[in-house]
């Protein structure tokens, strides 16, 4: 029986990400930073356990740099590709950055120590570093949970293989 890597499981994950985004959003109508967020964090969690389980039941023993080496070609190539996707997201839906500078224009109107033109400059400010800082936003997130994932699991199946050895 063939096993498919951790990176072609990482496409896989991604794949069920993006797929689930373009539901959320698209058919569901969701807003792409609301409770949805939720449900993808929860799909990549169980991606990342998926792939280090699916491992710990291919070999007889492995350590925790064999399990965080398995972990991270998942969500290496899970960030990378979510990346792509945010990217072309956003590109595709202008209207979130307009609709998010509309709210932040409001805000800051309501309270009442900017002129016009400050309110202005603020919303060229914003337009010009929303696109950077949402794939720097999306990357940490991605790679950080990726990491504490995949250093939990890892070492919880580990020390079950330490366990294992030693009987």
């Amino acid at each position: 029986m063939t096993h498919l890597s951790a990176t072609k499981k990482g496409i896989t994950i991604a794949g069920v990400l993006i797929l689930t985004s373009i539901i959320c959003f698209y058919g569901l109508h969701l807003p792409d930073n609301g409770n949805s967020q939720y449900l993808m964090l929860g799909l990549y969690i169980t991606g990342i356990i998926w792939v280090l389980l699916s491992y710990h039941s291919r070999i007889d023993y492995a350590g925790m740099k064999e399990y965080f080496s398995e972990g991270f070609k998942t969500f290496i190539v899970v960030t990378l590709f979510m990346i792509i996707y945010t990217f072309i997201f956003q590109k595709l839906n202008p209207q979130i950055l307009e609709k998010g500078i509309i709210e932040n224009n409001a805000l800051l109107q309501k309270q009442g120590n900017k002129t016009p033109d400050e309110i202005k400059e603020n919303a060229e400010k914003l337009r010009s570093i929303f696109m950077p800082m949402m794939l720097m936003l999306n990357t940490i997130k991605y790679l950080i949970l990726g990491v504490l994932v995949t250093v939990v699991t890892a070492g919880f199946l580990s020390q079950k293989n330490n366990s294992v050895a030693n009987s």
